[in-house]
């Protein structure tokens, strides 16, 4: 079985922030999050070029993008606004005036609508068709994260004020519940769409909160012992992995069974790391930031299977082709994991 390589190293104006993918065109987007007048880069993923750079709004956040429309969405924080990118022509198309210090984002394939949070507690549900907002959402607090279920129209919404998920109605965008966790659950829930669990890492707890998405309630917080910093999750095995927040020392990697929501194993992380998970090969990508280098794992054996010198950072999967992108400070790294999927093997 051919091993994780290094196919392409792609050079970049400066440090990469949110990266994201679009797996119908093959093109990966990025943030450049230290210009004071934001930009967009596009990477064309059969070549490995950067095909454009978009002018958008003030310090850029976070991407959003809606393979179905081939949109993209930008929160643009300083001009509390969103740019609307047509991933054909690589243009703005629109600038959508929404609340103050918007940031963070989640697009619903399924229905077009895009949600947007506002550091002042609320959330604005954009309609991809006209591009206005449809409607606001007062959550109150600070809302934060976004993770959508497709399949059941459920959007969750972590609050770090209020250390809470608020659950809405996709339909109605009606608030049908709130459901409280841990502290500062300000990372990014995993969602495994096969078991309708929702995986709430908490930042300043020492517990990770599972939530069951068709009763809207707590099912449990499994004890960890320490903080948290990541949490990512391959839905055909079910296993979730945690990522422990540690400035000073080396972290820890909780595994935990999907079936029964009890740890596995746990294994010694570096100082400062991120984690990735590739679900068509159960690969685990760790990338050590403070010695600049990325290490590929078995996700069952721990076997470790490649160690990439200087590459790390900000990383993204295109499942359809097997290809990891690690930002860096002034490049992308491209990872192919295996030989890329034929078309008879993506749907079999």
């Amino acid at each position: 079985m051919a091993q994780p390589k290094v196919i392409a190293t792609v050079r970049s104006a400066g440090p990469i922030g949110d990266i994201k993918v679009n797996v119908v065109t093959n093109r990966v987007y990025f943030v450049n999050p230290d210009t004071e007048a934001g930009t967009i880069g596009v990477l064309e993923g059969r070549t490995n070029r950067i095909i454009a750079r978009i002018p958008v709004g003030r310090l850029p956040s976070q991407l959003g993008i809606n393979p179905q429309t081939n949109r993209i969405y930008v929160p643009n924080f300083r001009d509390e606004n969103v740019s609307v990118i047509n991933g054909r022509t690589n243009q703005v198309i629109k600038t959508v005036k929404v609340g103050r210090f918007p940031d963070n984002i989640g697009v619903n394939v399924r229905t077009n609508l895009i949600y947007v949070t506002s550091a002042f507690g609320t959330l604005f549900v954009i309609d991809g068709k006209t591009n206005q907002v449809r409607k606001k959402i007062e959550i109150g607090g600070r809302p934060s994260r976004i993770v959508i279920n497709e399949l059941t129209n459920r959007v969750y919404v972590t609050n770090t004020a209020n250390d809470s998920v608020t659950v809405i109605n996709g339909t109605t965008q009606a608030i049908i519940a709130t459901i409280k966790v841990g502290s500062n659950p300000v990372i990014a829930p995993a969602l495994n769409k096969i078991t309708n669990r929702i995986y709430v890492a908490n930042n300043l707890s020492r517990f990770l909160s599972v939530i069951n998405g068709r009763t809207n309630k707590l099912l449990r917080n499994v004890q960890l012992g320490r903080l948290q910093s990541e949490v990512v999750i391959n839905p055909l095995t079910n296993r979730i992995f945690v990522s422990s927040a540690q400035v000073e020392g080396k972290g820890k990697l909780f595994v935990i069974n999907g079936n029964n929501n009890k740890i596995i194993t746990t294994k010694v992380l570096p100082t400062s790391s991120n984690i990735t998970i590739n679900p068509n090969t159960n690969h685990l990508f760790v990338g050590n930031f403070d010695k600049n280098h990325m290490s590929v794992y078995n996700a069952t054996t721990f076997k470790r299977l490649a160690r990439f010198p200087s590459v790390s950072g900000s990383t993204v999967l295109n499942p359809l082709t097997n290809r990891i992108y690690v930002g860096g400070n002034d490049s992308i790294t491209v990872i192919q994991d295996r030989p890329r999927l034929t078309q008879s093997s993506i749907f079999n």
